[in-house]
């Protein structure tokens, strides 16, 4: 009873301050509305009494007043970009002004170990259609098209091979022949839908040394055929698209399909209806009224995209030159640019693996407690410093002393728990004894250094500048990743230099 009337009596006295309180904020917000109201009355009395030209500029001056406010408001809550968010800028692709810079490029790369057969390969190939008079054709298009058979209609070449089946043309296949006097020799690539992209690349690679590039399609183009229509262009090549099998459709849905296709294709030179011919399937009825079916061979119909071959390969020549010429240089930088991403690839982890193994001996050879820190920070700034330079990329001392810096002060918050799990996993491994305190220091480092190496290497790939912000964040993920398989991978490494030292 006594602590019923307690809480009673608690509850009495908590309702009456409440009660007070609320009378209190509701006279408070009494008297301001009376204040306001008064003042707004004084400062309207005082505009009424304005020359209209004052009245003008006061509002005015109210106005803009009450714009920059809202100006500065939104300027300081509108959110902002966050250093996680920013990320260097891609690096692009160097492409040469002409041949003797090409040249240049290819002597420097291959002076520093990059293997440039691919990218010399396609200068071998420039000097080798330069010295011809053959004009280049190259059919281009998805499988099971008709390109095959275009060129068998064009050219009149029985081995040429042609099947319903998808995906008949497996390799580049080049038919020479002269038209009307003009050299040419058609390419016959692999579909640009084969199920095998090394097939796929083969083609694109080929409409890019090509004079001119034709673009066979049945109909409709899909999202694929559309996508690859727009990189065709990109080439900067005479592109025509041949719209086979003519004979599907009537005249009013072919020329719907056509303005469509232009539609579509804002870019594309010409375009053109053709039939590759082949055989076509009748009905033939006796004297006696039966009926059989028969194959026959269907005419080919082709005139119409021989003569824009003709009309471009003769009237164009100069040109057609050119554009060849700068393709295949674009394409040989290109080569060359894949060939210097894979070497640094490789060197990138050399150098990580050096460094790495150099820090897990520092650690090991500490004579005191505190020296190995000093080993790891001259060793990690070295590191940096030799991805920096194998990526070409410039970085001043203090920022590589920055960043492996801001780098420790991440590891700093976390040796407790690498030195924790490296002990485990060394005494893991049976007949190793008492775990001494360079060993686990030598996995631990083992793991940062690695770490850190992948973070740089991971940066410099993506990006023309090395953002400490951005390596930091890798290093913090990668850090994080798979730590017991990595920890026992250096726990070995560290077990074999202690029998070796032994």
């Amino acid at each position: 009873m006594i602590e019923q009337q307690k809480n009673r009596s608690s509850k009495r006295i908590f309702r009456l301050i409440l009660l007070m309180l609320i009378l209190f904020l509701g006279l408070l917000i009494l008297l301001l509305t009376l204040q306001l109201t008064e003042s707004a009355l004084n400062v309207w009395h005082l505009l009424d009494q304005l020359s209209p030209k004052l009245l003008v500029f006061y509002g005015v001056g109210l106005f803009l007043f009450t714009l920059g406010l809202l100006i500065l408001i939104w300027r300081l809550l509108k959110p902002g970009k966050s250093a996680k968010q920013e990320v260097p800028a891609q690096r692009q692709i160097p492409m040469p002004e002409d041949r003797e810079a090409f040249e240049t490029a290819l002597a420097k790369a291959d002076e520093k170990g990059v293997d440039v057969s691919q990218a010399q390969q396609e200068l071998f190939e420039l000097d080798h259609r330069s010295k011809s008079a053959d004009r280049y054709v190259a059919f281009f298009g998805p499988v099971s098209a008709g390109k095959s058979a275009l060129i068998r209609a064009i050219t009149g070449a029985e081995e040429i091979q042609t099947d319903p089946r998808a995906g008949t043309t497996k390799a580049v296949e080049h038919y020479p022949c002269e038209i009307q006097g003009e050299r040419l020799i058609f390419t016959d690539a692999p579909g640009i839908l084969d199920s095998n992209e090394a097939r796929v690349q083969i083609a694109r690679e080929e409409a890019r040394r090509a004079h001119l590039v034709i673009y066979v399609c049945e109909a409709e183009l899909t999202r694929d055929q559309h996508q690859e229509l727009v990189e065709l262009q990109a080439f900067e090549r005479p592109l025509i698209v041949a719209l086979n099998k003519r004979d599907r459709y009537t005249d009013k849905d072919l020329a719907a399909i056509m303005q469509r296709l232009a539609s579509q294709l804002p870019g594309v030179d010409k375009m053109v209806s053709v039939q590759a011919g082949g055989q076509e399937e009748v009905i033939r009825i006796d004297a006696q009224g039966n009926e059989k079916r028969a194959l026959r061979e269907r005419p080919p119909q082709v005139d119409s995209l021989l003569a824009e071959i003709l009309k471009r390969t003769g009237r164009q020549r100069d040109s057609l030159e050119q554009q060849r010429d700068q393709s295949l240089l674009h394409l040989g930088a290109e080569k060359l640019h894949t060939a210097t991403l894979e070497y640094r690839q490789q060197q990138g982890r050399k150098l990580v693996k050096e460094y790495t193994h150099k820090a897990m001996l520092g650690a090991m050879a500490a004579v005191s407690p505190g020296t190995d820190i000093l080993i790891q920070g001259y060793l990690g700034m070295k590191m940096v410093g030799a991805l920096c330079e194998l990526h070409e990329i410039r970085a001043r001392d203090v920022d590589l002393e920055q960043l492996v810096e801001q780098a420790g002060q991440h590891v700093g918050k976390r040796m407790t728990l690498l030195l924790a799990l490296a002990g485990n996993v060394l005494k893991a491994f049976p007949g190793l004894g008492t775990v001494t305190g360079g060993a686990t220091h030598a996995v631990a480092y083992g793991l940062i250094f690695q770490s850190l190496g992948e973070s740089v290497i991971g940066t410099l790939e993506q990006g023309e500048s090395l953002e400490k912000s951005v390596v930091l964040d890798k290093f913090e993920e990668t850090m994080s990743g798979n730590l017991e398989a990595r920890a026992k991978h250096f726990a070995r490494l560290t077990l074999e230099q202690l029998i070796v030292k032994d």
